[in-house]
């Protein structure tokens, strides 16, 4: 009996995973309906694909064979499907999107409404996934398209197109009642407002810039604790508004919806800006109706305004008063 593309999607998904568990969110399957199909293939080949014997899941020599020739088998099927879209008059389906909530929010309403005028046959499906979820699941072709921060992908990631959609700069979050505009030094600061400055929030989600960010937050505030953790910019924002301390962040996280942004302040700092990318399989890049949907999430990162942010305050270029 000859393998089954079913088969062979649950063998690459758990080859590229390295775990069940992991393919088994790729795929969106139960977790127990990967192994019979693993199993069945093993013996319809007549050779074990993966080792089980180590806590990891490794493939064999013959699993790396197999995997080699079904991501270009895959690849092929997915890129034959999708071309064959191209020819129907009135596209239709639906197209996958993955980003945080944080960018959603403020670029998807935009996009949706160009991309509707071009394609308006296809519904759109939005996930709220971390960068690094949404690279699995675009890889496992859960995702036709993932917005992310260009920071997070590792520089030798090939497999996608990437296409630049907004550039936000890093600011810092302050309490409105702070005001760093008036001081020229950390020591002008009322005792409330020191302890404000020097309590921060920071974010346990991984990024190649987060140690940056960290760095700059230690040589530029004075006495600096960490006083919460957290994978939400909503979260830590609202701790900003309640007076409990400062925070790096992208500026366009703290819009919250058309002309509405968190009750604080957003001063210039001198990180590099966060680049918003949209990403997408190198073989379906050019093919509706993936192609049309980044042309609209381009468009929509053009017409995005940013909150006020001001100007980098005196205080922190004063080294000689900054631990004081």
């Amino acid at each position: 009996m000859a393998m089954t593309i079913h088969q062979l999607r649950i063998f690459w998904a758990v080859a590229q995973a390295k775990s069940y568990t992991k393919a088994s969110k790729m795929l969106g399957l139960a977790q127990p309906s990967l192994s019979q199909p693993i199993s069945k293939l093993e013996e319809e080949l007549d050779t074990k694909l993966f080792n089980r014997s180590s806590s990891k899941i490794q493939l064999t020599d013959s699993g790396s064979f197999l995997y080699s020739k079904a991501e270009v088998i895959l690849a092929g099927i997915e890129e034959t499907e999708e071309g064959l879209k191209q020819f129907s008059v009135n596209t239709r389906g639906t197209i996958k999107v993955g980003m945080l909530s944080s960018v959603a929010r403020n670029v998807l309403p935009i996009t949706m409404k160009i991309f509707s005028k071009k394609l308006p046959n296809i519904e759109i499906n939005v996930l709220e996934v971390a960068p690094a979820e949404a690279i699995d699941l675009l890889y496992a072709r859960q995702l036709n398209v993932a917005v992310v921060a260009a920071d997070s992908i590792a520089a030798s990631n090939v497999s996608f197109s990437t296409t630049d959609i907004f550039t936000d700069p890093y600011v810092l979050a302050v309490p409105k009642k702070v005001d760093l505009d008036i001081c020229i030094s950390f020591k002008d600061l009322k005792e409330e407002e020191k302890q404000i400055m020097s309590s921060t929030i920071i974010f346990e989600f991984g990024s190649l810039y987060k140690k940056r960010i960290e760095d700059w937050m230690k040589n530029t505030l004075p006495d600096l604790k960490t006083i919460a953790y957290t994978r939400s910019y909503e979260v830590a924002l609202s701790m900003v508004e309640a007076e409990l301390g400062v925070v790096v962040l992208p500026a366009l996280t703290s819009v919250v919806g058309l002309n509405r942004s968190y009750d604080v302040k957003l001063y210039k700092t001198n990180l590099l800006n966060r680049r918003l990318v949209a990403l997408t399989p190198n073989q379906f890049s050019n093919m509706e109706p993936s192609k049309s949907f980044v042309a609209s999430l381009k468009e929509a990162g053009n017409q995005l305004k940013l909150p006020l942010i001001l100007d980098t305050p005196k205080l922190f270029s004063s080294t000689s008063d900054r631990k004081k």
